[in-house]
Formats: C-alpha cells, structure tokens, sequence
C-alpha cells in the first residue's frame, strides 16, 4: 500500500489530494451501484467512503478482518478506479466524480498505460445515466484512453489499483475552480444552434415521468408550463430527452432559459455571455444552491436572474409520510412570475 500526494492546480484542499495505491487487491462491482474493495485481508475505505474523503483521511481500512477473497478475473494492470457514490446525480456527476478525472489526467502524464476502471452502472449507453458516459468519451475524444469496465457481482484481482480521494464536494463553496475551468474549456467546444425562439423553460416533467427525482417537484409545474406557453410562447424543454451534446447546445443556444432550482442550474456553466439564465428559486434549496449558480454565472459570464419568495415548500403538516429531506413545493402566485418573466422578455429588468 502506498499514498501519493498529487497535485492539482489552483485546489484550496491541498490536505485532500492524494491517492491510495493498493498491490494485488481485489475489486468487486455490487448492487446496485456500490463498489467492494479488499486489500492485505481488510475492507478497504480510501477513495470509497466518502466521509472518509471529506476528512482526507488516508487510512485505508475498515477495521474488520476478512478471509482471503477469490478472484474470478485477473487483471495484471495499473487500473485507475473512477468512482463516486452520489456520480449518478447529475451535479454531483460534474464535480465530485468528474472532478477525480483530474488525478487521474495528471498521473496518466507519468504513467501513459494507467487505465481508467468504472463500474458499468455508470458507464451505460441506455437509460436514466448516459451522460456519464457520453460526457467522458466526449472529455477524452481526442486522447488515448483505454476503459476497464467492471461488471456485476464479478471479483477482480488487480496488479496496482489507484483510489483518488474526493478533489472536491459539491456544494463547498470552494474548491472547484479547476473543475469549472475544465468544464467550460470542454464545452467550448460544442458549437450553438440556431435558434428560433426566443426561450425555453426547463421542465421537470421528464424527471416524473421516469421516476427519476428526488421528490422535490414542483406540484403546479403543468400550471407554469401553460403559462409560458400562451404568455411567452417559449420552448419546453425536457432535458432527459437530449445526449449530453443536446443538453450543452441547449444551454448555449437559448437567448433565455427559465428552470427551477435544480442540478440542470449546471446548465449555467454550458453558457456565456450571450445568454440570460431565470431560476425559479425552491424555497429550500435557494439559500444554498443560489450560491453556488452565481459562481457557475461569474465563471461562465452568463447573465443570472433569480426570483426568490414565489414558492412555498410544503411540509409535513401538508403532506404526512413524506421524506423530510425532498418535499415538494409550489408557486403562491404564478402571475407574478409570469408578469416578471414578460419584463425579463422585453428586456425590461
């Protein structure tokens, strides 16, 4: 076992940076998207548990002692793991599991055959995640990139695996600008589309109809889209119907994008200066999401509007037996927001 310090340009968590090499340890892909790694007869947790990430705790063991593990596939390879437990959220895909492919971009400089390991289920090319995977073939197009991907319920004995620690939790309020840099400079690279109208709105039905959400929908969203449409006669736009490129020229495209809190707000790093970005604020994600969105803006140089205190979030008094932590909310006064939206429109705010 060996921990390598690596460094990152422009970190504020230098305590963080390091990763955890790990000689002839064994890796197995469980349901439904955790990882199981064993080394010298331990459960391993550097580079997997994520409290431990926080603290940047480089002991590598759990306490508990195990019997020696059998391999059904050996792997006689330097492998990268990439892998976050949240990677399958949309924002915390952008920033704690993307950003670890910052370690491995500067290690793959020393050691130009390190591969890059991830789990199937998060690397997919159907279903609710493939922007996982749409986004890393996209980030590296243009290099030469060899991809272990680590079944199912199979055991892997691996010659050297590489555990990166967390480079950064979103939403710290720092810590990220090096990840933001790499973003943008990849997006760049997507051209615009022509556009017709003068805006869209990003609805959120797309995550109900799939079941995908954190239960924090808007209960009179169908009300504001119709709204928008008559008043406005903007765009609906469901996200989850478009690729990762789609998604990008979506944001870059759009003179005005109207979306609530939400992780699509990511979409705000995609654009510049040319385009006008309105969230609608959650009333409890607002006080802590609106931050992090007015960096994306000052990054990006896309222009933000936020329209606070025209929702309520609906608590268990209303709703009883629901997850305490993913309420629903709703507007108190579509109208005016509409009457806002108009303003912004005509450029009148």
């Amino acid at each position: 076992m060996n921990v390598i310090q690596v460094d990152i340009p422009k970190s504020k968590h230098k305590f963080k940076q390091f990763c955890t090499i790990l000689d002839d340890a064994y890796l197995k892909h469980t349901e439904p998207y955790n990882v199981e790694v064993i080394h010298n007869n331990k459960k391993v947790k550097a580079g997997i548990h994520k409290d431990s990430q926080k603290i940047g705790d480089t002991n590598p063991y759990f306490d508990e002692q195990l019997l020696n593990p059998k391999s059904d596939i050996e792997l006689n390879n330097d492998i990268f793991l990439l892998y976050d437990d949240a990677g399958l959220n949309y924002a915390h895909f952008f920033f704690d599991f993307f950003g670890k492919c910052l370690y491995y971009d500067e290690l793959k400089k020393h050691n130009p055959k390190l591969k890059l390991g991830i789990l199937e289920e998060f690397y997919q090319e159907k279903g609710n995640s493939t922007f996982i995977k749409q986004w890393l073939d996209f980030y590296y197009q243009d290099q030469d990139i060899e991809i272990t991907i680590f079944k199912k319920d199979t055991q892997y004995k691996i010659k050297n695996l590489i555990l990166p620690n967390s480079f950064y939790w979103f939403p710290e309020a720092e810590g990220d600008d090096y990840i933001i840099e790499k973003i943008i400079e990849t997006v760049n690279k997507i051209p615009k589309l022509e556009i017709k109208s003068n805006g869209c709105y990003i609805s959120r039905q797309d995550t109900i109809k799939r079941g995908w959400y954190h239960g924090r929908d808007l209960v009179n969203e169908l009300e504001l889209i119709e709204q928008i449409q008559n008043e406005l006669e903007y765009d609906i736009i469901e996200l989850m119907d478009y690729d990762i490129i789609g998604k990008i020229q979506i944001f870059k495209s759009y003179p005005i994008i109207i979306q609530q809190s939400s992780a699509s707000n990511i979409g705000v790093l995609f654009s510049n200066s040319n385009n006008t970005h309105v969230i609608i604020s959650n009333p409890r994600m607002a006080p802590w999401l609106n931050f992090k969105v007015s960096q994306f803006s000052q990054k990006s140089k896309a222009n933000l509007i936020t329209l606070d205190g025209a929702g309520e979030y609906l608590s268990e008094e209303i709703l009883p037996n629901t997850d305490v932590g993913n309420y629903p909310w709703r507007l108190t006064d579509i109208e005016g927001v509409i009457s806002v939206l108009k303003q912004i429109d005509k450029k009148e705010i």
